[in-house]
């Protein structure tokens, strides 16, 4: 149930700063500092490879880079399982659901759902630069079928994000609830079943909150002719709140980041040779010297140690394999065909 996906990655390539057993006192790093970055990293949610320089950035590792393969594995072997016990510790768990669920209305419900359909938008642009590329394509029918499909989706697509963006209505304090829908109310004035909406809303924000923050939720469908009763409000953001919460919270994070680095890690080539250029050493392949911060940590670590963390990666991963989905059910709204876009 909850969040899907588990295990840490984020500083497999430094975890030995934090073990205290492993460095003199005077390069150790508090568990407060890597608690701290990894909150940080937490919070912006995004590929490893944009995370690691400040991840790395621990007084241990001014000891760690100057250990020789042997020490670095051994360093990894204390380490890791410490790092682990930090990251999966429920104070720091905590800390990011109480995050994600005031910023983006991420809570667990405790729910188990199916899982989403791909987005339909990178696949368009990918068909859209093709029609650009070669007109001709358009005079395939099967390709045709796909692209007006996927524009359709397109449409359900924008309304489930508008869904989305609203679920903090459920988790921020009421009176900033009250005034966002105050302002919608008046931007949207001219479309008078939204005003509506938002009045009904509005008259009960006081006497009923939990009704009005739900009221209030269903406003914007009214864009996409989509009218959901109560209860299907209910059971329709609770079902969002959900997906968003799986996608976003910690261990979903942390199984990014696993997978990320396992699989960066399986393209490393530690024999690549370098040479110095005006001080600065370089690959000789310019393909190598193009790769990401990620790929040549990873180099830099050596083959001996990253073996270590991988295996410690992979072991997690199994370990904390997410459950198997519920089966298929109707979850999002459906409006009718040629309703997905919203009104002028």
């Amino acid at each position: 149930m909850g969040c899907r996906g588990a295990g840490w990655i984020s500083v497999f390539l430094l975890a030995a700063g934090v073990s205290a057993q492993t460095f003199p006192a005077e390069f150790r790093t508090e568990d407060a500092r890597v608690v701290s970055l990894l909150e940080s990293a937490f919070a912006e949610p995004g590929p490893l490879a944009g995370k690691y320089p400040r991840l790395i950035a621990l007084p241990a590792n001014r000891v760690y880079t100057q250990m020789d393969a042997e020490a670095r594995a051994a360093a990894l072997r204390v380490a890791l399982p410490l790092l682990r016990q930090i990251v999966m510790s429920d104070a720091l768990q905590k800390q990011h659901d109480g995050r994600i669920a005031l910023q983006y209305g991420a809570v667990d419900h405790g729910l188990r759902l199916p899982p989403v359909p791909p987005d339909p938008r990178k696949r368009l642009e990918e068909m859209t630069r093709q029609m650009e590329k070669n007109p001709s394509v358009a005079a395939n029918p099967k390709f045709m079928e796909e692209f007006m499909a996927l524009q359709q989706a397109m449409g359900q697509q924008g309304l489930e994000d508008a869904l989305d963006a609203k679920l903090n209505l459920f988790t921020r304090p009421l009176a900033d609830v009250k005034a966002e829908v105050q302002r919608e109310r008046e931007a949207l004035a001219h479309m008078e079943a939204v005003k509506k909406c938002y009045d009904s809303a509005l008259a009960v924000a006081d006497s009923a909150p939990d009704r009005f923050r739900l009221l209030a939720y269903g406003c914007p469908m009214l864009m996409y002719d989509v009218r959901k009763s109560e209860p299907e409000l209910d059971r329709l953001r609770k079902e969002r709140a959900q997906r968003l919460y799986d996608r976003r919270c910690a261990k979903a994070v942390t199984r990014q980041w696993l997978e990320e680095f396992v699989s960066t890690a399986a393209t490393v080539d530690f024999s690549a040779p370098v040479e110095r250029q005006r001080g600065k050493l370089v690959f000789t392949n310019p393909a190598y010297e193009k790769k990401d911060g990620l790929w040549k940590l990873i180099y830099r670590n050596g083959q001996q140690p990253t073996a270590v963390a991988v295996a410690f990666a992979r072991e997690w991963l199994d370990e904390l394999r997410p459950p198997a989905p519920a089966a298929p059910a109707a979850t999002a709204a459906r409006p009718a065909a040629g309703k997905a876009a919203p009104k002028k």
